[in-house]
């Protein structure tokens, strides 16, 4: 399964009788899937993740516990819906192994294949390449990743001025590298890019997220409150994660509008952060 990385998260789940859940009530439907897969009650995940509207969680989730068909289903909604999703993730994820022998899986690489050509391909791939290197940070050697963000964020630039940035996943993909450069001037070339993805797709949850991150990440490298609660800091001394001061003129109606979460959840989160550090 493709976890959520930190501070983006990818929309956990199957079922044409559920109304899709939103805000908070699907944040908390996708926490309670990837806690199930976790433990590998993959049945729960999987209806959890159908709640949230994860298709490639429910997809895997499904295909562990044995029902391929609903996996199928959830596999082509991904599809249609998850413009981040690659062939070769679909042709490599260990969750998927036992679809690949079933004699729907033609159909599904095609659905894959189909979506993919619209996009951008070059950008997908740094965004893939971008976001493989946050999946440990732990182990990450942050002076080679830094290089390669920076390798990354050059040529991103150079497709989006050559007019290579077509549909509202581009410039998601092309965004979210320049997320990860590092300065001000980086964080607020990814505010525009996400914001025109979200001018081309009004409906595009993870570029409205990212809109409203990137603003909230420049202001914290000028030193600023935040404005929407989505980026947190290490402190220097005690290595304790922190939620960034956020300047209260966000309402949490506006969050939802944006897909970030409340502020009782940011603080939630950041409980949950300082528990999980290792004791000093």
């Amino acid at each position: 399964m493709m976890k959520p990385l930190s501070f983006l998260f990818l929309f956990v789940a199957c079922t044409h009788t559920l109304a899709p859940l939103k805000g908070k009530e699907r944040r908390a439907a996708a926490a309670r899937a990837n806690a199930a897969y976790d433990r590998k009650d993959f049945d729960s995940c999987a209806a959890e993740a159908t709640k949230a509207s994860d298709h490639s969680t429910a997809a895997c989730c499904f295909a562990l516990a044995g029902k391929k068909t609903e996996a199928f289903e959830q596999l082509e909604r991904a599809a249609e819906t998850d413009a981040t999703l690659t062939v070769d993730w679909v042709n490599h994820d260990e969750d998927l192994a036992s679809l690949r022998t079933d004699s729907r899986w033609p159909s599904v690489q095609a659905r894959f294949a189909a979506a993919n050509a619209r996009l951008n391909s070059e950008l997908l791939q740094l965004y893939a390449a971008d976001q493989a290197d946050r999946q440990d940070p732990s182990s990450m050697d942050w002076a080679q990743v830094s290089e390669r963000d920076r390798q990354r964020k050059a040529r991103v630039n150079e497709i989006v001025a050559a007019g290579g940035a077509r549909v509202s996943a581009d410039y998601f993909n092309a965004a979210m590298v320049y997320q990860h450069g590092g300065t001000p001037a980086d964080a607020l070339r990814s505010h525009e890019l996400a914001l025109k993805a979200v001018e081309l797709d009004a409906e595009n949850a993870r570029a409205k997220w990212l809109a409203a991150a990137s603003e909230d990440r420049r202001l914290m490298y000028e030193g600023k409150p935040q404005k929407w609660g989505t980026q947190y800091s290490r402190e220097t001394a005690s290595g304790v994660m922190k939620l960034w001061p956020v300047d209260g003129s966000i309402t949490d109606e506006q969050r939802d509008a944006m897909n970030v979460p409340t502020l009782e959840e940011a603080r939630a989160k950041e409980a949950q952060m300082q528990l999980a550090a290792p004791s000093q």
